[in-house]
């Protein structure tokens, strides 16, 4: 009796180098261009990586379930503002691109309706988790012990200032603290997106007990990562490795910290709970000058994003 081929049989053991030979095989046979291939290998490449950390090395042992489950850690990362929802999307159909030519009868997995990656401009319908300062120091403590420090400093910075996850982790913590006791307010540079810089107001005690943890761990390095790791090394490492440590405490993501953030902020402008938590907007002129204010802190130019993280403009319940 035979043994079924390793990787389509295509004469390799290397998953990786398996795809794209089987792209290959598709321009050959000119049902691809080179310039797709290249693309779609490159995103192939990156879930195999994937695959290989979970100990998956052949593309027989690739199943419906476990493509899903990496677009759902893909939709975390577009909540997240780590990637956007065409790039993940992209990376779901590369996927599948190379599964179906591997086996012909493979359940195409959908990078919406499987998954959830959707337009993270979306109106918010319930109130994000890390609301809860208790829960937010039970999950830093928690990583503390695990010796996830970096994790727990982007944590507190994100709960306390509204920074995106690449803010948070590329921040000069060090330099910031001295700007928040000068000015009352932190300039963000690095890691923005669109490299768009701006400020964010320091006016609590936590938001300086944030920025200090910070700097203490970044020592004499640029932020909290550290020197030697590039932004994607680190973010797929240390930071993603935390990320079951703050679900553990009931907070879904480190996205729903900056959520947590402008709902705080929102509190403080108009008085009154974010839509988001009480299901109503009490006043709508100082709602509309909180949102402009809201939408500058967290780094967008429209008005309309500041619905994703603090409910809409119509009642919600």
């Amino acid at each position: 009796m035979m043994t079924m081929m390793r990787n389509a049989g295509v004469g390799t053991r290397d998953m990786r180098a398996a795809g794209r030979l089987l792209l290959n095989k598709e321009v050959t046979k000119k049902a691809l261009s080179f310039q797709s291939i290249a693309s779609v290998d490159q995103a192939w490449r990156k879930f195999a990586n994937h695959a290989h950390e979970l100990g998956i090395r052949r593309l027989e042992h690739i199943t419906f379930e476990l493509v899903k489950s990496y677009g759902e850690e893909l939709a975390d990362d577009v909540i997240d503002e780590v990637y956007s929802e065409t790039y993940a999307q992209r990376l779901v159909s590369a996927v599948n691109t190379v599964m179906h030519l591997a086996n012909r009868s493979w359940r195409t997995v959908k990078p919406v309706v499987d998954c959830g990656i959707a337009r993270r401009t979306a109106v918010r319908k319930h109130a994000p988790s890390g609301m809860d300062d208790s829960e937010v120091q039970a999950a830093v403590q928690d990583m503390r012990s695990k010796g996830q420090d970096e994790a727990a400093a982007i944590t507190l910075l994100a709960k306390a200032l509204g920074l995106r996850l690449k803010e948070a982790s590329l921040i000069n913590a060090a330099k910031a603290v001295r700007q928040a006791a000068e000015e009352g307010v932190i300039r963000v540079i690095d890691g923005t997106k669109g490299g768009r810089a701006r400020t964010v107001p320091v006016l609590r005690d936590d938001q300086f007990a944030a920025l200090e943890e910070a700097a203490v761990i970044q020592g004499t390095g640029r932020s909290v990562m550290p020197s030697e790791l590039d932004w994607h090394t680190f973010r797929e490492g240390k930071v993603k490795s935390a990320r079951a440590t703050l679900k553990a405490h009931g907070i879904a993501r480190y996205h729903d910290l900056r959520a947590a953030y402008a709902c705080q902020r929102y509190e403080e402008l108009t008085g009154y709970p974010a839509p988001v938590v009480s299901g109503r907007i009490m006043d709508r002129e100082a709602d509309r000058d909180a949102r402009a204010i809201i939408s500058q802190e967290l780094g967008h130019n429209r008005i309309s994003v500041v619905a994703a993280y603090v409910g809409g403009l119509r009642c919600i319940r």
